[in-house]
């Protein structure tokens, strides 16, 4: 933690430090901005010639004192005070001041000052070469690092407490423009964790601001922003990324307002992603966007970024963020954590849309922090347009339902506006403008105009003058393929890849009957292409994650088995597609890896699928067709062990000779990669191998910390050896993971239940049935728990609910019944029952209950 001195200069509006807040109780989570004061008040102190000891500031503040992390922190504060002053502290004094933290504060003390809970783990460190920090707070510090086992590359090591999350929002962001995560590790012993994320360079938004602070904002250009960005990457003096690029060609071209609008865009649809995935940010400012030296701009630290909050819950720990760029409702949450009231208003992506709108305000010239009334951008900066400034106020409006709905529809206009084509959210109101923009969208237009004028005034022929109505028609249309090409790449950024293909397809019908639009046309033939791509590949991953859960099955409803099978095969034969190489035109939504991943189990699962049910009667070419599937994936993707462990079963399943049988088990090699480690994982459930599995999956998470299904199966595998709490960990690491995922939220709610915890249970079929409303098996969890707790209204109408999405019949039917009978219906508990014995005859509780009802003496 730094300490500046009495006569440092006062921090900049964005170095200000983040405030969060930590209800009572929370202690394993640091309240850093308290902390960051008590040591600034310690140094402070020390230096006007009194040396208070670390538990005099402590005291100052409830439950500090248990807090492990705030007592090293401040104690490190204190050392380097002492050290600072020549008055050392004997180690024994300091373990006896603190008893109970006694191997921290030995550890304190062998390790320096720098050890504690930012140091650099040792086992980590072992692969790296430190070349210097880079920066440091309560959280952590942040090192520059040279990776020698992978070609000496340069990387960022952030190394915190455990008590983090940054990892797990991290971890679900794969996009252009947020910073990624290559991987974390902990260390228990020492309660640290190291992040390590690629080295970009140093220069930040606010870097850049700062480097512009004498050049007023209307005589800025984009290759003014270039120049700057350069001399900062030339200091770093370490390398970073290439500095080409297609961005760098159009700044270099572009007005200083077109460049922070771009920077802007980029930024919503980084966030557009972030919030799809259930995460808000809650800390966008300017030195939280990093600027690589290709210029692409990127968000950086995800310390705080948590689900959305909601009107009237219990204030949670951990809300924060920087109070100059806060939104109103977002300090408002803060403040009502403090006060340990409930959040008053929701916070969501449209906080994040504020913050992101003071950014901009902030790049574009206005005054942070806002003054009352907000002054005008127009008025500021020359060099805006009325319309930009109408959408970056638009993000400034205090109440949230004002503000753009989403990031994306941010994102939208900022592309528009760049583009020269009307706006969608703000108005248009500037006549001036939108002849401008019409003017440069089509510069022959009005020579055009002026010569059929020229033509009418003159008298010229009827033929001249059809042809320049021809002309005029023809730019008119050119206009509208301009704008089924913008309405396309809208669709792409918004994930609605169909609608995309459809809105580029009908573009090119417009673009053949043109003459001159071969340039649109080969734009919009990309954007169907891609558009296709990204359908199938989104449809594939539906379909591999319906297998997926699927696998954990012993039974399936013949339906089910006929669906999957008729998806296999149509996404199977789709596969070239699929694969087909991004165009490199905007971010690849479907990540090569992701693909080849799906398709892969997508041919192993079915294969399997079949394997199993070849003995009830599936159709032997059915299942040669299968194997064929396989031994076109190896040859596609190259031999693993999944491949042949299933080409094993399946061999069997079509009666190979058992010679054949032993040849092929015995080709199997053992599992090296997460998937395959999933695959074993999978096979050894099935077979009730439960402690193996286990051991699968657990090496499955330690090579994909970040993967869903890894998590996942542990879950099952835990649940299946009644180790229900280590049920509710992973099952917790899936929705951090994927909070969309309502399987996850549902597994985690019967863990729940099963530890006795039916509140928890019951919140988590609450949000499992809101993200997914068809969920059967849910629905029939929550009757359950209904039933149990004696609410039999609630139970029955989710008895119900569940046999209408595709409950096993003869479970939902014998649950209703159950319910029936203790409303007192027994007429409607007999109908019920029988309905559960016609679905499936050997139903033993189905069966005990339907006597019950039919002996009067035992109902009595």
């Amino acid at each position: 933690m730094t300490t500046p001195r009495d006569d440092a200069p006062a921090p900049s509006p964005d170095e200000i430090p983040r405030t969060e807040v930590v209800p009572v109780g929370a202690a394993r989570d640091l309240p850093e901005a308290v902390v960051v004061r008590l040591a600034q008040a310690m140094a402070a102190a020390w230096r006007r010639g009194e040396r208070p000891l670390a538990e005099e500031f402590l005291a100052c503040h409830r439950d500090l004192r248990g807090n492990r992390v705030a007592v090293l922190c401040l104690l490190r504060e204190e050392i380097a005070l002492r050290e600072e002053f020549g008055e050392p502290a004997p180690a024994a004094d300091l373990m006896l001041r603190f008893p109970e933290w006694e191997a921290d504060v030995r550890g304190l003390l062998d390790s320096g000052p720098a050890a504690t809970p930012g140091g650099v783990p040792p086992g980590v460190a072992a692969d790296f070469d430190i070349l210097r920090e880079l920066g440091e707070g309560a959280q952590g510090r942040v090192y520059l690092a040279r990776q020698r086992p992978l070609a000496e590359r340069l990387v960022v090591l952030k190394v915190t407490d455990r008590g983090g999350r940054e990892h797990l929002s991290l971890a679900r962001l794969q996009h252009t423009h947020i910073v990624p995560l290559y991987w974390a590790e902990d260390d228990p012993g020492a309660d640290r964790r190291t992040l390590c994320m690629p080295f970009l360079g140093s220069a930040t938004l606010h870097a850049l601001l700062v480097a512009f602070a004498g050049t007023p904002p209307a005589a800025r250009t984009g290759a003014d922003f270039l120049v700057a960005l350069d001399a900062i990457h030339v200091a770093d003096a370490v390398g970073g990324a290439s500095a080409r690029g297609p961005a760098r060609q159009r700044l270099w071209r572009a007005t200083y307002g077109q460049a922070v609008a771009w920077v802007g865009a980029c930024l919503a649809e980084g966030l557009q992603y972030a919030h799809e995935r259930g995460l808000v940010h809650l800390d966008v400012k300017p030195s939280n966007v990093l600027l690589a030296a290709d210029a692409t701009p990127m968000l950086l630290d995800f310390h705080l970024a948590r689900p959305p909050l909601r009107a009237g819950e219990a204030a949670p720990w951990g809300v924060g963020g920087t109070p100059l760029y806060m939104a109103p409702e977002q300090r408002a949450a803060v403040e009502a954590a403090s006060a340990r009231k409930p959040i008053p208003t929701a916070v969501d992506g449209r906080s994040d849309l504020y913050s992101l709108g003071l950014v901009l305000y902030q790049a574009l010239g206005g005054p942070i922090p806002l003054p009352t009334p907000v002054p005008r951008l127009e008025r500021v900066n020359g060099q805006v347009s009325v319309g930009l400034a109408d959408v970056v106020h638009r993000c400034l409006e205090a109440d949230p339902t004002r503000r753009y709905a989403d990031a994306a529809a941010l994102a939208t206009d900022l592309r528009r506006h760049l583009a020269d084509l009307p706006l969608r959210g703000v108005p248009n109101r500037s006549l001036t403008e939108r002849w401008a923009k019409w003017r440069r969208r089509r510069p022959h237009a009005l020579p055009l105009l002026i010569l059929v004028a020229a033509l009418l005034a003159s008298g010229v022929g009827a033929g001249l003058l059809h042809h320049a109505r021809r002309e005029a028609v023809r730019v008119e249309r050119l206009g509208h393929i301009e704008e089924a090409l913008a309405g396309g790449e809208e669709l792409l950024h918004a994930g609605e890849y169909g609608k995309a293909a459809e809105r580029f397809r009908r573009g090119l019908e417009l673009a053949a009957e043109v003459p001159g639009a071969d340039g649109l046309a080969d734009r919009l033939r990309s954007g169907q292409r891609r558009g296709r791509r990204l359908d199938l590949a989104k449809r594939l991953r539906r379909l591999a994650d319906a297998l997926r859960l699927a696998a954990l099955r012993d039974r399936l409803p013949e339906r089910q088995v006929r669906d999957l099978e008729e998806g296999c095969r149509a996404l199977w034969q789709a596969r070239d597609r699929i694969l087909a190489p991004h165009d490199g035109r905007g971010p690849d939504r479907a990540p090569l890896a992701d693909v080849r991943t799906d398709l892969l189990d997508l041919v192993v699962l079915r294969a399997e699928l079949l394997s199993r049910l070849a003995p009830g009667g599936v159709r032997k070419e059915v299942c040669a067709e299968a194997l064929a599937n396989l031994n076109e994936a190896e040859r596609l993707f190259g031999a693993s062990a999944a491949l042949a462990r299933v080409r094993r079963d399946l061999a069997a399943a079509l009666g190979q000779s058992e010679a054949g049988a032993v040849r092929l088990a015995a080709a199997v090699p053992p599992p090296r990669t997460a998937w395959e480690h999933c695959d074993a994982g999978r096979a050894l459930l099935r077979r009730g191998r439960l402690d193996a599995a286990a051991a699968e999956f657990e090496a499955a998470a330690r090579r994909e910390p970040s993967g869903y299904w890894p998590h996942f199966y542990e879950g099952v595998c835990a649940f299946r050896r009644e180790r229900h709490a280590e049920a509710v960990a992973a099952f917790g690491a899936c929705v951090a993971l994927a909070p969309g995922a309502a399987a996850a939220w549902h597994n985690r709610g019967l863990a729940h239940e099963r530890l006795g915890d039916d509140r928890h249970a019951l919140a988590d079929y609450d949000r499992a049935l809101e993200l997914s409303p068809d969920l059967a098996e849910a629905a029939l969890s929550r009757a359950a728990l209904h039933y149990r707790h004696g609410r039999y209204d609630l139970a029955l109408a989710d008895a119900r609910r569940a046999l209408a999405h595709g409950a096993d019949p003869a479970g939902a039917h014998y649950l209703a019944a159950r319910i029936q009978l203790a409303r007192g219906d027994r007429a409607a508990a007999l109908a019920s029952v029988g309905q559960a014995l016609a679905a499936r005859p050997d139903h033993a509780d189905a069966v005990a209950l339907a006597r019950r009802l039919q002996d009067p003496a035992e109902m009595r």
